[in-house]
C-alpha cells in the first residue's frame, strides 16, 4: 500500500491536476481583490484593458476562470483539464500583454516586470498543461527472460 500511494503521488496526473488547483485558488484569490479593491499600479499598468471594460469586471474575468480551473481539477477528467489549464491562463495572460503595452507605450515604464511576471505565469501553465501521464513499462520477470 505505500508503494501504491508514493507512486499515486509521483502520477504526473496528481501533480498537474494540484498545479491547476493552487493556481486556480491563488486567482480566485486575486480576482476578488481587483473586484474589492484594485492597486494603483494594477489600474496602471491594465489601463489598455481598463479601454475595453472596468477594472473590476476583469477582476471577474479571473474569479470565473479561477472557478473552472477549480472544477477542473476536482474532477480530473482530460478534457475538463485543458479547459481548466485553458481558463487559468487566460487572465494572466491579459495581464501580461496589458502591462506590456502599457511599459511598451511608456504610461507605465516600470510595468515591464510586470508583463514578464505575468507572461511568465502563462508559460508556466501551459507547459504543465503539457505534461503527459507516465506509461508504465513492463520489465519482463521469469523464465521468457533472455540473457547474452
Amino acid at each position: 500500500m505505500r508503494g501504491r500511494r508514493r507512486a499515486l503521488l509521483r502520477s504526473t496526473r496528481v501533480r498537474r491536476r494540484a498545479y491547476l488547483l493552487a493556481a486556480g485558488i491563488g486567482w480566485l484569490l486575486y480576482g476578488v481583490q481587483v473586484v474589492q479593491d484594485p492597486r494603483p499600479q494594477t489600474v496602471r499598468s491594465a489601463a489598455v484593458l481598463a479601454n475595453v471594460a472596468p477594472i473590476s469586471a476583469w477582476g471577474w474575468a479571473w474569479v470565473a476562470g479561477s472557478a473552472v480551473a477549480i472544477i477542473a481539477a476536482a474532477s480530473g477528467r482530460d478534457a475538463w483539464m485543458w479547459v481548466g489549464f485553458a481558463c487559468a491562463m487566460y487572465p494572466p495572460l491579459l495581464w501580461g500583454v496589458a502591462y506590456l503595452g502599457a511599459w511598451l507605450t511608456g504610461s507605465y515604464p516600470g510595468a515591464w516586470a510586470g508583463a514578464a511576471t505575468w507572461c511568465g505565469t502563462a508559460v508556466r501553465l501551459l507547459l504543465v498543461a503539457g505534461w503527459r501521464e507516465e506509461q508504465p513499462v513492463a520489465v519482463p520477470s521469469g523464465p521468457e527472460v533472455i540473457r547474452e
